[in-house]
């Protein structure tokens, strides 16, 4: 008995000190996992669906080809639904209603752009992406390395790709800048693998489970796309 009234006190204390899943009770650590990767698991299950209808049904490919329109504010709605759930990720059952709508509007936005490229170009991009996702999660999730101090030199690269992407959309048109940056975004987006999946261990609180699967929702989703965009290119030489 005193074991176990040891057990529920360590495990209140998980939440009341915000500690980092990797030093949290293991009850708390799997139930945290379990829902990171069951949310991750959806989203990613909801993107795939929405893209195959998307790339297999004439009309709808049709459809979301001809209205770039709403490509755009799929666009914005995305930033400010990532906005409010930062704000509200706490917050039952607003973050999940948010999370959903969330995933709905990328899962549009993705599965436009795939309705753009070869089917054996989507699906092999789609092979890939798992591949590595799941060889750089197994990775991260034993190694003993500490990943916290690739911050500020992730974010500086993305802000780098930003800025590069913008100006090879409004200046600069090039196959072969396009290129390189697609190949300089799919090496970024498996380092933020590692960093996310890192800092979902050693840095996050256990509650924070909507936050960790946002992250790597974002993560995947950008290799993929990054991963496609080489294909594609490759596939015009």
């Amino acid at each position: 008995m005193a074991t176990k009234a040891h057990d529920v006190e360590s495990i209140v204390d998980d939440f009341r000190y915000s500690t980092n899943v990797a030093t949290a009770h293991v009850s708390i650590r799997l139930g945290f996992l379990r829902k990171v990767f069951g949310i991750l698991s959806t989203q990613l299950l909801v993107t795939t669906v929405v893209g195959a209808i998307f790339m297999y049904t004439d009309g709808v490919k049709a459809y979301v080809q001809s209205s770039q329109g709403m490509l755009i504010v799929a666009y914005v709605s995305s930033i400010f639904l990532l906005l409010a759930l930062f704000v509200k990720r706490r917050e039952s059952p607003t973050n999940m209603i948010l999370l959903a709508l969330f995933t709905l509007v990328e899962a549009y936005s993705v599965g436009t752009i795939v309705t753009f490229y070869n089917k054996g170009v989507v699906l092999e991009a789609f092979t890939l992406t798992l591949v590595v996702t799941l060889s750089l999660t197994a990775y991260t999730m034993q190694s003993k390395r500490d990943f916290s101090s690739w911050g500020a030199g992730l974010y500086s690269a993305l802000l780098i790709l930003i800025v590069s992407g913008l100006l090879h959309i409004f200046l600069l048109h090039s196959d072969t800048l396009e290129f390189l940056l697609a190949i300089f975004g799919a090496l970024l987006f498996c380092a933020f693998i590692v960093f996310d999946v890192h800092m979902m261990m050693h840095k996050l609180s256990p509650e924070e489970y909507i936050l960790a699967s946002i992250n790597l929702y974002l993560d995947i989703l950008n290799l993929f796309l990054h991963i496609l965009r080489i294909l594609g290119e490759a596939q015009k030489k």
